[in-house]
């Protein structure tokens, strides 16, 4: 097997995390490094960037711009991303590459199982590429990767983004992502509406499965249903199939990382993550209802978002860094509202993370400890603007500018190696400040406040 990981270690980590010793955020590392989401790369704006304290950018990359049809490149757009990327080395900026699988050209949903499906019987809307469960699929990100690493070398990539679903973070599509192609959502075992994605033929027949990825331990079992087979389905069964779930997903991403080990990159790899996935007591009454859709309160089942168990697998990889995509999202704004306020890390959350209760807790707080705990590095990101279809705003959210002016607080107090803002974009809309509300030089202040 290559690069991959069996998904039975999901439940043996587990239990090893748990007995873990506890990480605290080291304030006396060296000082936080500031960066932005979605660069141009573009000369002028990277001279501003670095006078304003800006050490590392992010180059966004579009796999269906880069490999249109299969096997062929689009030569003009490879110049173009390769001029960027030489731009922003002779500025002296580090760059974290975003090779952009979660973009897929239309060619690679046509391969065998290039294409989820759910448990109601849809197909996502926008999922990005099939990278858990099909052969071909890999193979196909395998040689764009590749084509990627000899296009444009590793000289000065500081670290890659990898991810499983639509927005390039781990885990499954979401909540609405289905394209209501069946008549049922749900199943006649009193199942829940919503989609679990599992059941095209790789995952539930073994049919074109990658290489490594275990099938479907109750092939044919709808969450939710509580029966299987003329049976009633046990704790245990529930337990396993849900450990093969969200175990799924996290080998699709240690299987990226081990592709770009044999690559011959030796940076750092940001695996973005959203929210605070299934909190350990939610799971438990999960699993005794059978997923049924009870204790499901951010969607997360769906997702197969088990950050306690999947963390601890990426721990077992090399260089690994979690990339927290929300600092200041709605949670946040809930649990500053708390009495007491249960926003900010604080010392103790990594010995408490995982026995006490942490429903009250920020994503942000409660994710950030479950990293420390595993021994996985830290990197942060603001939502970006909350009226962005890609920011997932709500009435809630807060202004880039309110964003601002607690996310690179959190980031510190968190224990985070580096902060990255969203998007460049913001910080150039114009002089007067009447779009973002904040600019380059509102940036370069809380940049030069942190370092004071």
């Amino acid at each position: 097997m290559r690069h991959l990981l069996p998904t039975l270690l999901l439940s043996i980590v587990l239990t090893t995390v748990i007995a873990g010793c506890s990480v605290e955020p080291d304030h006396a590392a060296e000082p936080m490094t500031f960066g932005v989401l979605g660069s141009t790369c573009t000369p002028e704006r990277l001279a501003a960037l670095h006078e304003a304290g800006v050490s590392v950018v992010e180059l966004p990359v579009a796999w269906d711009r880069y490999q249109p049809e299969a096997g062929q490149e689009n030569r003009d757009y490879v110049d173009e991303v390769r001029a960027r990327l030489n731009d922003c080395r002779q500025a002296g900026m580090g760059v974290i590459l975003s090779p952009g699988l979660h973009y897929p050209p239309d060619w690679v949903g046509d391969l065998t199982g290039g294409v989820l499906k759910g448990s109601g019987g849809d197909v996502p809307k926008d999922a990005g590429a099939e990278l858990v469960f099909s052969a071909e699929v890999r193979d196909a990100a395998r040689k764009y990767l590749a084509r990627v690493a000899s296009d444009l070398g590793f000289e000065g990539i500081t670290a890659i983004r990898v991810g499983t679903n639509a927005t390039g973070e781990l885990g499954y599509p979401g909540h609405g992502d289905g394209d209501g192609g069946s008549e049922d959502g749900g199943n006649e075992d009193g199942g829940s509406d919503e989609e679990f994605w599992a059941f095209g033929d790789a995952p539930q027949f073994g049919i074109g499965l990658a290489e490594g990825v275990a099938p479907s331990p109750m092939p044919g079992w709808v969450p939710g249903s509580r029966s299987w087979h003329g049976k009633s389905v046990t704790d245990e069964q529930v337990q396993r199939w849900w450990d093969w779930y969200a175990g799924s997903v996290v080998n699709a991403v240690a299987w990226q990382v081990g592709e770009l080990r044999t690559l011959g990159f030796q940076g750092r790899v940001h695996v973005p993550v959203a929210g605070r996935g299934v909190l350990p007591a939610d799971k438990a009454e999960a699993v005794k209802g059978r997923l049924d859709g009870r204790a499901n309160p951010d969607g997360a089942q769906e997702r197969g978002l088990d950050y306690a168990a999947q963390f601890a697998v990426l721990a077992t990889l090399t260089g690994v860094d979690v990339d927290f995509t929300g600092l200041d999202d709605v949670s946040d704004v809930r649990a500053r509202a708390a009495v007491p306020p249960q926003d900010q890390c604080r010392p103790g959350d990594d010995d408490v993370v995982l026995l006490g209760d942490v429903s009250s807790w920020s994503s942000h707080r409660y994710t950030s400890a479950l990293a420390r705990r595993a021994g996985l590095g830290l990197v942060g990101e603001n939502p970006g603007p909350p009226d962005s279809p890609f920011t997932g705003g709500s009435p809630e959210s807060h202004s880039l500018a309110e964003q601002m002016g607690t996310a690179p607080r959190y980031a510190v107090e968190c224990g985070m190696a580096m902060f990255l803002f969203g998007f460049e974009e913001n910080l150039f809309e114009d002089d007067d400040r009447a779009g973002s509300g904040f600019a380059l030089e509102d940036y370069k202040e809380v940049i030069e406040g942190i370092h004071r």
